[in-house]
């Protein structure tokens, strides 16, 4: 009998985890409602227990006119304790939105979670329809209440394709970015770009770039708290530097102002095959395949070359080349912001697999581990295997228009002053790799934090930092916020 229940499990197990989700077209929505069934399962027997934990509130957004949200609609990007409850999107956060006539309603948000590991924060998005000219908003519970600042969302955005940037930490690799400003910046896109800390220097240069339009710069700050917490510390416990957080307010930012939004680490950049701009692409992609909400690019990782000097860099020498990896990597998210309110990393959880759909004709160029200036691999370890691949090789004449932006603003003075300050080599980038690859991906929490980051007289870094906010103790959550955000060159190189 012990051998007929052990098989009986076993089979139930694998049938649900391995088999029917891949004969299911959606497979991956097919987990999610499994979850759902076990916790409401669970909830049937033994109830379903609230602790006391903390959130942190990312930013708030304002919609007066939303075509997918509503009108007077309200986003929040929160980081909740995911073991506030057994299944947190069942948790009633009560909101009083507060008109300029002083008219108050009682809100209650839906809540999604986009998560993937076993963190102990989770991205958490809540929406909901709120008054017309919204004034004031608030969290209660009880008699206790805690205003909390919100913003419009954007009504513009300087170009149809914003291209959503993870989160830079200690950032170095000015090659990378100096590349991806200009090659979006020519097939229509423009980049919007959170720093948590990166060298002073690039930090000047890349303010630069804002000024002559190719960036938008924002802040990604670590969370922190003026008194102590119910939970477990959150930079600690959130995946990846709640980098799925980043996406999603990137998302909401530009929500009515933006055609696409892309959800790009820095280091991955799109050319177009066959369009002559990122619009044309993903109109025809869309247009093709009406019923999605997303489109995934593949990645593939390409050789690269640092150059000491920025006033070496050559578009078709970077990027006119066929040495690639011969493997396609996880992909990357493009889609139309009205379809979607929520992102994770590489996809949305809330998007159901029938509606994404896998480019198959165009990949992302991956730098992933550049060759540094003395032509050494500077990541000595998990080293790439590269292949020279004729069919994958760029028609190196889309390269030209693009070298030639760059030169012209080469010749600015102020560029040219910011480039001769620039580092030659790199140095943060090897020990954060080494400590990324060991902190993410041989724990079940991937995150950086605890990387040890020895701090230089001659590296100095811009931090973002803001006056940091804690409400008064709620029962369950006790909730957290930042407010007049700055940058700081008191803080140091850290994560």
């Amino acid at each position: 009998m012990k051998w007929v229940f052990v098989i009986t499990v076993s089979t139930i197990y694998f049938l649900t985890f391995f088999i029917v989700p891949t004969i299911l077209e959606d497979g991956d929505q097919y987990l999610i409602m499994y979850d759902s069934f076990k916790n409401d399962l669970a909830d049937t027997f033994f109830g379903d227990p609230v602790t006391n934990t903390d959130a942190y509130i990312v930013n708030t957004y304002y919609y007066p006119k939303s075509k997918s949200l509503g009108e007077n609609a309200l986003a929040m990007v929160l980081l909740m304790n995911r073991n506030t409850m057994r299944d947190i999107t069942k948790y009633k956060m009560h909101l009083v939105a507060t008109n300029g006539s002083g008219y108050s309603v009682d809100i209650v948000p839906k809540i999604v979670v986009e998560s993937y590991s076993g963190c102990a924060y989770v991205n958490v998005v809540a929406t909901t329809n709120s008054l017309p000219n919204l004034s004031k908003l608030e969290i209660t519970t009880g008699e206790t209440r805690m205003q909390i600042p919100f913003r419009h969302a954007r009504k513009t955005a300087p170009a149809p394709v914003v291209i959503c940037i993870s989160p830079q930490f200690i950032s170095e690799q000015w090659q990378i970015f100096v590349a991806h400003a200009h090659i979006s910046r020519h097939f229509g896109g423009h980049l919007h770009l959170y720093i948590t800390s990166i060298l002073d220097q690039y930090f000047d240069l890349i303010k630069e770039y804002e000024k002559q339009g190719y960036v938008t710069i924002d802040y990604w700050m670590r969370m922190k708290f003026e008194r102590n917490l119910n939970s477990t510390e959150p930079n600690s416990n959130v995946e990846w530097r709640n980098q799925a957080g980043a996406h999603t307010d990137c998302l909401l930012q530009y929500k009515e102002a933006a055609s696409f939004v892309t959800f790009f680490d820095l280091d991955d950049i799109l050319i177009p095959r066959r369009f002559n701009t990122y619009f044309d692409e993903f109109s025809s992609f869309f247009f093709l395949n009406p019923e999605i909400a997303t489109l995934q690019y593949p990645k593939r990782e390409m050789m690269l070359h640092n150059k000491p000097n920025m006033s070496d860099m050559n578009f078709q020498e970077i990027f006119g080349h066929s040495w690639f990896v011969n493997r396609e990597d996880a992909g990357k998210i493009v889609a139309r912001p009205s379809s979607l309110n929520s992102m994770w990393i590489h996809r949305s959880f809330n998007v159901p697999d029938k509606k994404l759909h896998l480019v198959k004709n165009n990949f992302l160029l991956h730098m992933q581990k550049p060759f540094d200036t003395d032509g050494q691999d500077s990541v000595p370890f998990g080293m790439s295997n590269y292949e020279m691949m004729d069919d994958l090789k760029l028609n190196i004449s889309i390269l030209e228009p693009i070298q030639k932006d760059f030169e012209k603003l080469m010749n600015s003075t102020v560029v040219q002053s910011i480039s001769e300050r620039l580092p030659t080599h790199s140095y943060y980038f090897v020990i954060l790799f080494r400590c990324y690859y060991k902190k993410g991906y041989m724990s079940t929490c991937p995150n950086s934090e605890g990387c040890l980051i020895p701090q230089r007289s001659d590296m100095k870094c811009v931090h973002s930092d803001a006056n940091y906010k804690s409400g008064p103790q709620m029962e369950p959550i006790t909730y957290h916020y930042h407010e007049n955000p700055r940058w700081s060159k008191d803080i140091g190189c850290y994560t």
